[in-house]
């Protein structure tokens, strides 16, 4: 074999593993932050929760006034949770609040004090703890999901070599407690006032089984405007019927392919969700005009056959559009 032969091979050998080298550390930064992203989803729900006790143990206190070891122990957990830094200290924080709003704590005093479940605050309340638990069963369950396939793939060779090289380690699984994934009462309250969404920021419909999210709302002009609905049917009730209709600013289109025009700058998408099932949609809408605008839209969503119960809400979403610069200006 030539010299020239030689190099080539070892310069092809080289180009070869170089490239599967970047491939797979570039794989592994992509799985890692796929996890981490999983977890701040994980994270949200856990801190509406944590939002949620506040006004929950005062509306019971007011009935239920003798029963302080269980509020002084969502209140220290509440505590632990919001001063937890890291991600060890958020489930060990987690884990202690799902033990004092499962069998052990709170729904303990629900099952004893049969007038809670006439107090519309506390019906209210108890239908968005309700969704809040069902959205941090799917997320956990996602997450665990994440850290599955990224454990797996830093055991596997010769990913483990570049694994090892770089540092990446075995990410934690998020195992509920016993008991845990005991959702407190299964009751629906009156349907909440109409939500008004500010960039970046959920809002919950009616019982948190529907949200949309302002993902991208600031944008310059030409650019699509990105919001996520976000369904979540509660694991006590049946089939879950969801029908949105989106009204964009006028000269604006939504380009989701799950969406049909309906008319009159309309844009609709109905879909089914099994019990406990849930589903995300992304929505796009396509920009044609720069300034303040609100992106309007319905809710309509039902159980069962029985459409006479369906809930009806809307929604308003402010998105902000500018116009490009002039180059060098």
């Amino acid at each position: 074999m030539s010299s020239k032969t030689l190099l080539a091979v070892v310069f092809v050998f080289v180009l070869l593993f170089g490239g599967w080298f970047f491939v797979t550390y570039n794989g592994l930064v992509s799985a890692q932050e796929g996890v981490d992203a999983q977890w701040y989803q994980v994270e949200n729900q856990y801190q509406r929760r944590a939002d949620l006790i506040p006004n929950l143990v005062e509306t019971v206190k007011g009935i239920v006034a003798h029963e302080d070891q269980t509020f002084t122990e969502l209140a220290k957990y509440r505590a632990e949770w919001n001063a937890a830094t890291t991600q060890e200290e958020k489930i060990a924080a987690a884990k202690s609040m799902d033990s004092a709003l499962s069998k052990s704590g709170l729904q303990v005093i629900v099952e004893n004090y049969p007038q809670l479940k006439s107090n519309e605050n506390f019906l209210a309340l108890q239908a968005q703890l309700e969704g809040t638990e069902n959205r941090i069963a799917v997320e956990r369950m996602r997450y665990n999901e994440k850290v599955r396939d990224y454990n797996i793939q830093l055991k596997r060779m010769p990913t483990s070599i570049v694994a090892n090289m770089y540092g990446f380690k075995d990410k934690t699984y998020f195992e509920a407690e016993r008991g845990a994934e005991e959702v407190p009462v299964a009751t629906f309250g009156t349907p909440a006032a109409t939500p008004v969404l500010t960039p970046g920021t959920t809002t919950p419909v009616a019982s948190a089984s529907v949200e949309l999210y302002g993902e991208k709302t600031n944008v310059d002009i030409g650019e699509d405007i990105i919001l996520k609905l976000s369904a979540v049917n509660l694991i006590t009730k049946p089939v879950m019927t969801v029908q949105v209709i989106l009204i964009p600013p006028s000269g604006m289109s939504v380009t989701s392919s799950e969406f049909a025009t309906s008319g009159a700058g309309q844009f609709t998408t109905t879909y089914k969700l099994d019990p406990g099932g849930a589903r995300d949609i992304e929505v796009r809408i396509k920009t044609s005009q720069a300034g303040d605008f609100t992106v309007r839209g319905r809710v309509i969503y039902y159980f069962g056959d029985n459409t006479s119960t369906a809930e009806d809400h809307t929604l308003e979403l402010p998105i902000k559009v500018r116009a490009k610069n002039p180059i060098g200006g």
